[in-house]
């Protein structure tokens, strides 16, 4: 069995273990998990993220948007872009297809950049999987028009700090005057 086929296998293992356990709203889980990615990719270089990270990122991501939107904005975070894409790759490429839907459709908004065309194939499986996630379908419409990759990033690095006022729920301009 190669390293690959054992840490799917692990991470098969704990994401059955891991099941039900993830609360969304609990906050200092949401930020022991963000602090963990973060450290996890810094340390990409030296160490693979274990079984137990992987699936509990992948189920966070499931389970919680503002998850999934920090993993969309990491290129705004102080760490390596390609250590970044390398995890992506790899978590989405460990977790069973129907749970890796959201690691893999972050991870084909990174790959836009560096080659259109395979990023536009990885959004059609993703769509394969499941073809009622909606972020994949904006993602399937703004490559299919060509959308300057650029546009993507800017977008993702605006919306990062949202996301993380969110999880560290600090105040935002946005939720100041409500009123109609």
């Amino acid at each position: 069995m190669s390293l690959l086929q054992e840490l799917r296998a692990n991470v098969a293992t704990e994401l059955l273990a891991q099941t039900g356990l993830y609360k969304p709203e609990d906050k200092e889980t949401n930020i022991r998990i963000i602090n963990d990615i973060r450290k996890t990719i810094a340390g990409m270089d030296s160490t693979a993220p274990e079984a137990k990270h992987i699936a509990e990122v992948v189920i966070a991501a499931n389970e919680n948007i503002q998850i999934r939107d920090f993993l969309m904005g990491l290129s705004a975070e102080p760490l390596d872009i390609d250590d970044i894409f390398d995890y992506l790759l790899l978590v989405g490429c460990t977790a069973v297809k129907e749970k890796a839907v959201p690691v893999a459709t972050v991870f084909a908004a990174y790959l836009y950049e560096r080659n259109k065309e395979e990023a536009k194939d990885t959004i059609r499986e993703v769509l394969a999987v499941n073809p009622d996630y909606s972020l994949a379908n904006l993602l399937n419409k703004v490559f299919a028009a060509d959308t300057d990759a650029g546009f993507l990033k800017a977008i993702a690095s605006d919306l990062h700090s949202k996301v993380i006022d969110i999880i560290y729920e600090k105040e935002t301009n946005d939720n100041d005057d409500v009123s109609a």
